[in-house]
């Protein structure tokens, strides 16, 4: 009869163990309510995602704890009248923040308690919001090429139309200074629908072995009209011994000259232009933007012979105005441009450029401090199948 007892008693008690077992291993957010709507267990997800400490959120009310953005809205009243529950809903956080969560619940036994699983949202509401971005920028760069293609055509016949009025002029006509706009405003349209083509079909890489460093000395020359105008001095400093990669020549000029030239105009008095070129290493991401399917993280021995993990960096730093911090964010985007007379494309262009050569393009910038451009190629040679992404 002793042995029947014991095993009884031991039954619920293993279950007991069990249970914290799993509720202390979820990746979810979970809480015990007794009957009185107090908290008497959570996990330690719940204790993240609510910013407390256990010991803090033990014994207090849940409608306390978990709160809504919603004013009236109380989930934690409305599970206790449910047997089941299971609702999306954006909580506040202590600090002010919101959290967006999936907030399950369920009512049990007699007198009735209450176990509220919160799952945390944001990551995957990230995910939905790239991934909508990445269709958005497809439909635009199918857009913009066919727009592109039939503002070609009619421009070319503007521009030839005003080259043969303006030979009807004589230099001193007045009559020709309008002919000229017409000519300038006709070459400006054009550089802007090639813009628009390189975004919407860019040329794919012929990857060769090069240096940073003499594609640098080439942006240098490109601009030096630029910079010795507005009063810039350039330093470069290049690390010694490093090894060639593999790189389109052309492109890599073509995204240096972006961000030079945006530099230069962020410094219309002046200041300090800086090129570095650095090796660097980096954790192989898992795949992303710039990874093909087939691109796998390699071992150690590999990786030092020149695998992901190793990449040459180039900063382009300025002493410039800076950046807001509220545009940071929209600086890649498409026909997103702080200057009045820009496209917006360039450093759109410039990031599918990185990214066809496996590569990537970031951004820091503080204001009145200035800002600064990396660019990350990878020293392996990646050539081949598209991408499995592009943003």
């Amino acid at each position: 009869m002793k042995r029947v007892r014991r095993a009884r008693a031991e039954g619920p008690a293993r279950s007991a163990l069990l249970s914290r077992i799993l509720v202390a291993d979820s990746d979810s957010a979970v809480l015990l309510c007794d009957p009185r709507g107090r908290v008497v267990e959570l996990n330690a997800a719940a204790a993240r995602l609510l910013g407390l400490a256990p010991a803090q959120a033990r014994g207090k009310p849940a409608v306390e704890l978990i709160r809504t953005v919603v004013a009236g809205d109380d989930p934690v009243r409305d599970a206790w009248r449910a047997a089941r529950t299971e609702r999306e809903t954006v909580l506040l956080g202590r600090r002010g923040g919101e959290i967006p969560v999936l907030l399950r619940s369920r009512r049990f036994g007699r007198p009735p308690a209450l176990v509220l699983i919160l799952r945390d949202l944001t990551q995957a509401r990230r995910m939905q919001q790239e991934l909508r971005r990445h269709e958005r920028l497809a439909t635009l760069g199918q857009l913009s090429a066919g727009v592109a293609h039939e503002i070609r055509n009619p421009l070319a016949g503007i521009g030839t139309s005003a080259q043969v009025l303006l030979r009807r002029f004589e230099p001193r006509d007045e009559r020709a200074r309008f002919v000229r706009v017409i000519l300038d405003e006709v070459a400006r349209l054009d550089r802007i629908v090639t813009s628009l083509l390189q975004y919407a079909r860019p040329r794919s890489p012929e990857l060769t072995a090069g240096s940073l460093a003499a594609c640098i000395e080439r942006v240098r020359g490109l601009s030096a009209d630029a910079v010795a105008q507005s009063g810039v001095e350039v330093e470069v400093d290049v690390a010694p011994r490093l090894p060639p990669v593999y790189i389109d020549t052309d492109l890599v000029v073509q995204v240096l000259l972006n961000v030079t030239l945006n530099a230069v105009q962020a410094m219309p008095q002046g200041g300090r232009l800086r090129y570095e070129v650095r090796a660097v290493r980096r954790r192989p991401p898992p795949r992303g933007p710039g990874r093909r399917s087939s691109d796998a993280p390699r071992g150690r021995a590999a990786s030092a012979a020149g695998g992901w993990g190793a990449l040459q960096q180039v900063r382009v730093g300025d002493t410039g105005a800076g950046i807001p911090r509220g545009l940071l964010s929209k600086l890649f985007d498409p026909f997103f441009s702080t200057k009045p007379q820009g496209t917006g494309l360039g450093l759109s262009i410039s990031q599918t450029i990185m990214q066809e050569h496996g590569g990537s393009i970031s951004v820091a910038s503080r204001e009145a401090r200035g800002t600064t451009l990396l660019l990350d190629f990878p020293v392996e040679k990646r050539h081949g199948s598209p991408r499995s992404a592009r943003a």
